[in-house]
């Protein structure tokens, strides 16, 4: 079995890896990190760089939301991704589907 670099990676892999990856792993595979807040559409940059430094490269973003910088907004902001090898501009939110069935007990397993 061969490496593949990020890359040349599917689509469907990035997605399903997503779930599970770091910051780190991110920043390290070259992924592009953006945020929206529903409320009031405000989409920012996230530096990977700087998250690191903040917290540590052992953090998940899966089903993670951050306050709204907008000054006087009380939204929430949910992370988008673009994975390595994809069109630049084109994001993929980091939470589950809130239309998916939950596993009993209200944790989801990983299937």
């Amino acid at each position: 079995m061969s490496y593949k670099k990020p890359e040349v990676r599917g689509l469907g892999h990035h997605l399903k890896a997503a779930r599970h990856m770091t910051i780190g792993t991110m920043r390290r595979d070259g992924w592009v990190i953006s945020t929206r807040c529903p409320r009031c559409h405000l989409d920012c940059w996230v530096d990977l760089n700087t998250l690191v430094r903040l917290n540590s490269s052992e953090l998940r973003l899966w089903n993670r939301t951050a306050r709204c910088r907008r000054y006087s907004c009380s939204g929430r902001m949910i992370f988008l991704a673009t994975p390595p090898g994809e069109v630049l501009g084109a994001f993929w939110a980091l939470q589950d589907d809130p239309d998916r069935p939950r596993a009993p007990g209200g944790t989801d397993q990983a299937a």
